[in-house]
């Protein structure tokens, strides 16, 4: 219980993060809707349209951002597949599906070199899993899958590192292959994990604004060239 309770006021405090970014991202883009306005007013006024004192408005000190800087705090752009935060991030998954064999991996041989290590990976929840409620979705970050302090899914057994809800498991754990994912291992067949870019991507704790960035399961095809093994 002592568990369950701190796993909770956990989330209740990524909650609180959340809904404060959230309203500091609401408060930048209403200063961007400033800047827009009064230099829309200059240029008004310069061109005799308007009367600025009958406005009542006096268009001045536009901040920088207005001359084409950005903002403080605008995120850099980041490659895929990434997600951002803070952002609500629902999964929509196509009517039709990619025609395409699962790459088979021996999860049981790899375990004890990665330890689950695809378990640290998150993704967004699709409507339907939300609504069954079978899967734990990040309050801090919603609706992705939750994730504990220690950086991976909380669904996953520390010891045996298998699935805890395996029969409902998402989609995108029904059909992730590490096989073709580069990001996992530098060398597949010779089971040697990328450790440089699990180091930097992967470290437990909680993506918060200055992290605004989270590695996602959903690999892209560009990232998924290997075959899989015969």
């Amino acid at each position: 219980m002592t568990d369950a309770v701190a796993e909770l006021d956990r989330q209740v405090q990524r909650g609180s993060l959340f809904t404060q970014a959230v309203l500091q991202q609401l408060s930048q883009r209403a200063s961007e809707g400033e800047v827009i306005v009064a230099r829309l007013i200059d240029q008004l006024v310069e061109r005799g349209l308007i009367d600025a004192e009958a406005l009542g408005v006096v268009a001045e000190n536009v901040p920088a951002s207005a001359e084409g800087e950005p903002l403080d705090g605008e995120l850099p752009e980041m490659p895929e597949p990434t997600i951002t935060w803070p952002a609500v991030a629902i999964r929509e998954d196509p009517e039709e599906p990619l025609q395409r064999e699962p790459a088979y991996v021996d999860c049981a041989a790899r375990m004890p070199v990665c330890h689950a290590v695809c378990c640290r990976l998150k993704f967004p929840l699709s409507a339907a899993e939300i609504e069954q409620a079978a899967v734990k979705w990040d309050i801090g970050h919603p609706y992705l899958i939750r994730h504990d302090a220690d950086g991976c899914c909380t669904h996953n057994d520390r010891n045996s590192h298998g699935c805890t809800v395996y029969d409902q498991r998402p989609v995108v754990c029904r059909t992730y292959s590490c096989a073709g994912d580069k990001r996992i291992w530098s060398d597949f067949d010779n089971m040697v994990l990328n450790q440089a870019w699990i180091e930097e991507h992967l470290v437990p704790g909680d993506a918060m604004y200055l992290e605004a960035v989270v590695a996602s399961m959903e690999v892209p095809v560009e990232l998924s060239k290997k075959p899989a093994p015969a």
